[in-house]
Order: C-alpha cells, then structure tokens, then sequence
C-alpha cells in the first residue's frame, strides 16, 4: 500500500511539475472570494482573485452515472489513487502535495453540493494550472463515479460537521 501511496505521489508530483513548467491554465472564471472554503482569498495570488468555472455547456451536462453506493465507491477509489495528494484524504485541500502548490487544491469537501455535476467533471477531465487533466488517465465513467465521490462528501458526519454546513451555505450564496 506505501509503495503504491509513494508512486502516486510521485506521478502527482510529476505532473505538477509539467503543468507549472508549461503554465495550463483553463478558461471560464469569474469573479469572488471564498471565506473559509479553501479557496484563496483575492488579495492572495489566485490567478488575480478568480474562482474557477467551466464554460456553461459543460456545467449543464447531466451525470449519466446513478450516485449509489457502487459508483461512489468507484469514485473513492479514483479519488485515492489520482486527488488524495493535492487534495487530502479528507478532501479539505490539505494533501502533501498542497503546501507546494499555486493555487492551493481546493477544499472539495466545502464544494460539495455546491457545484453541478458537469462542472466537477470538465474540471476533472481538462485540469489548469497544477491540477493535470485527468481524460487522458481516467475513463469519462471513472470522472463521473469520481464526480459521484465528490458530491457525496458533504452527506460525510465529521466532527467538522457544522463548520462544513457554514461553508458550504456560504458557498452557495454566490452566483455561478
């Protein structure tokens, strides 16, 4: 299992390394800060204070994936093996890769619920900056039992509990 924890973070670390020497970054952002979610603040160097979106069209797409236990799951599994680095185990955005990176892996247990599916999924699929693009790794069913996975968080009981209610009522009080 460490052996294959340390490949992990080794492709991961790679990847980020590629990413930040090409400088990808992915189009369709607007603007906001998030308080508290994992997301920097403007006055933080965070692609100039912008929240990252996905063109509309890929935001409206439906997850043909049911969400049951099965494909959640599958997406956990996805997720332990291609996020928990950047991201963290508890998905807060505190993996050990994540103090390294510009900008900070998001807080996707604070997204959870707050994003449509489509959205986390053309995030998933074409990455930016030091997030890879994962179509080339993953199956377009992995991304969306991973999408599965990630809206799933916020029905997770941790002791967190209401700190997370407060995040993700805040996250929700903006426009997308």
């Amino acid at each position: 299992m460490l052996k294959k924890i340390s490949f992990t973070m080794l492709v991961a670390l790679g990847i980020t390394l590629m990413n930040f020497s090409t400088g990808l970054y992915a189009e369709g952002k607007h603007e906001h800060s998030h308080a508290n979610s994992g997301h920097k603040k403007p006055d933080q160097k965070n692609h100039a204070g912008m929240h990252w979106a996905s063109p509309k069209e890929a935001s409206e797409r439906i997850n043909p994936i049911k969400s049951d236990k099965d494909s959640i799951a599958r997406g956990a599994k996805s997720y332990a093996t291609s996020c928990v680095a950047c991201h963290g185990e508890k998905a807060l955005g505190d993996g050990v890769l994540a103090a390294s990176l510009d900008p900070k892996p998001t807080n996707l247990k604070a997204m959870s619920g707050g994003h449509k599916d489509g959205d986390f999924a053309w995030k998933i699929a074409n990455g930016r900056g030091a997030m890879p693009a994962w179509n080339s790794s993953l199956s377009e069913n992995d991304i969306w039992d991973l999408v599965n996975f990630i809206q799933n968080l916020k029905n997770e009981d941790h002791s967190s509990q209401s700190k997370q209610k407060n995040d993700n009522q805040k996250h929700k009080n903006h426009k997308h």
